[in-house]
């Protein structure tokens, strides 16, 4: 698949890292279409947006029919979309549960439906999972969220194995945290806490927050490896986005659990 000109379609792009992602491949020569709940009235520059609610089939529907409408083709989906939601499993409603999973996870699931059948008539293309360290290090207080994202990776590695004959490539982006503008939007907490939880969830939300806007890893460098993704002739399943997300799940796969699990509590208590 050549590097440039390709039509793709990014999740989640109207603000931090989706749209980032989208003003990038832009930039690079692609014809882009980014998704928003309620796109923004003002066109932003570069990329066109069409509306989508991730969890609405018919909206799904409707958003892949509007860009093949406008562009005749999508070459290159990217699941970017997503939140994440902070509270202990007790304290969390299984409606707040099922709305994440939905999100970051049926979400990508359902989008990727809507667009295969026209892949596989064009002979290819590629779907690029937006993962993270957390679908594969499971920390507290963020049960449903690593649901959502380990469900990701499994799902993304089975369906590469089922597409690879049929020359359409599933890859992963896996960065630790990323610095955006939007971690107050993107991180949330359960609406009804409980005492109990409450000084231990307080803590690591205020630390997963500050140790983001820190972090050495910005939005443009998860753009950079999904420009990867698009543009290697034969692109791998996964791709690690900075030092945390290459060396904590080695330490998870070299310690004893025991000593990993020491590691991570002091880390998190």
């Amino acid at each position: 698949m050549a590097s440039s000109g390709k039509v793709i379609l990014v999740t989640g792009a109207s603000r931090g890292i989706g749209l980032t992602i989208s003003e990038t491949l832009a930039r690079a020569g692609h014809r882009v279409f980014g998704t928003s709940r309620k796109p923004p009235q003002n066109p932003i520059k570069g990329f066109e947006m069409v509306p989508l609610d991730l969890q609405d089939d018919e909206s799904v529907r409707s958003c892949a029919a509007a860009v093949v409408q406008r562009a005749g083709r999508i070459d290159v989906l990217v699941n970017n979309a997503g939140f994440d939601l902070f509270g202990a499993l007790e304290e969390t409603s299984l409606a707040e549960f099922a709305e994440q999973v939905d999100t970051n996870f049926m979400g990508a699931v359902r989008m990727t439906k809507s667009v295969l059948p026209l892949m596989r008539a064009q002979g290819g293309g590629r779907i690029v999972n937006i993962g993270s360290l957390g679908g594969r290090i499971g920390l507290p207080m963020n049960c449903a969220y690593a649901a959502s994202k380990f469900a990701l990776e499994g799902f993304s590695e089975a369906l590469r194995m089922e597409l690879l004959p049929l020359n359409i490539y599933v890859s992963v982006i896996v960065p630790g945290g990323v610095a955006t503008d939007t971690l107050d939007i993107s991180i949330r907490t359960v609406r009804t806490p409980m005492d109990i939880y409450t000084a231990r969830r307080t803590a690591l939300v205020s630390g997963i927050r500050d140790e983001g806007k820190k972090s050495a890893v910005k939005p443009a460098d998860v753009a950079r490896a999904v420009q990867l993704a698009i543009g290697a002739h034969a692109p791998p399943l996964s791709f690690t986005v900075g030092g945390q997300a290459k060396w904590v799940p080695r330490m998870k796969a070299l310690f004893p659990q025991a000593l990993f699990e020491n590691v991570m509590r002091r880390q998190f208590p």
